[in-house]
């Protein structure tokens, strides 16, 4: 019997907890993000970057266009996307190096491997808002980091695991101040829930997601 080379691999997820401090550092930087003018721009927006890892020392990858095919993401596919690179401060700050030192050993990122980097703030005004507009998905990478740095005045927002694409949610969980999960993007979808304001105002969570195809 032919099976897929993924099937066999041990990892599959796993979650963590970054520091107080770290998520301290970083949480400053999402106030800095720029207008998003795609579709999603009405409800999110992001900086995206990508990068190596040589011996813990990040390296910044030329600018290059986001793009997913669209089997992929029904949203936005097809759409080649360019967005303003993760900025300086942050990408030198020792906080923003510790999301890779988890990604790697978690899921056995090798050095030289690039990895794509979004960070996203999903806000909600006054009404609901789809952190996750393609549903029940895969990202079409091997792996996967999504973090959540901060939820400010909102309730939803959380973020579910699945086993297949119309399987029920095996982890759903609100996370937040620098909760995480690494994953097999080969062998789980995952989604997530709306959000809403609590108190009418706008209402705001902030992630930094990581993607990588692992080096064959």
């Amino acid at each position: 019997m032919i099976t897929n080379k993924f099937d066999s691999e041990p990892f599959f997820l796993e979650l963590g907890q970054l520091n107080s401090d770290s998520v301290s550092h970083l949480a400053p930087s999402f106030d800095r993000l720029p207008p998003n003018p795609y579709a999603d721009g009405a409800f999110r927006l992001r900086r995206y970057s990508r990068f190596t890892v040589e011996q813990g020392a990040l390296h910044r990858l030329p600018t290059q266009a986001f793009v997913q095919d669209e089997s992929i993401n029904h949203f936005q596919g097809n759409v080649v996307r360019q967005y303003e690179e993760i900025d300086g401060n942050t990408v030198s700050d020792p906080a923003f190096i510790e999301l890779f030192q988890y990604f790697q050993k978690m899921a056995s990122v090798s050095d030289g491997t690039p990895i794509e980097v979004h960070q996203l703030r999903i806000f909600a005004d006054h009404k609901s808002a789809e952190v996750a507009p393609e549903g029940v998905h895969q990202d079409g990478f091997d792996r996967i980091g999504i973090y959540v740095m901060q939820r400010h005045n909102i309730q939803g927002g959380n973020i579910n695991v699945h086993l297949g694409k119309n399987s029920p949610a095996l982890i759903s969980h609100d996370f937040d101040k620098g909760e995480f999960v690494v994953l097999n993007d080969r062998k789980f979808f995952h989604s997530a829930q709306p959000i809403q304001p609590i108190n009418g105002d706008q209402g705001y969570m902030d992630i930094f997601v990581l993607t990588a195809n692992l080096l064959h």
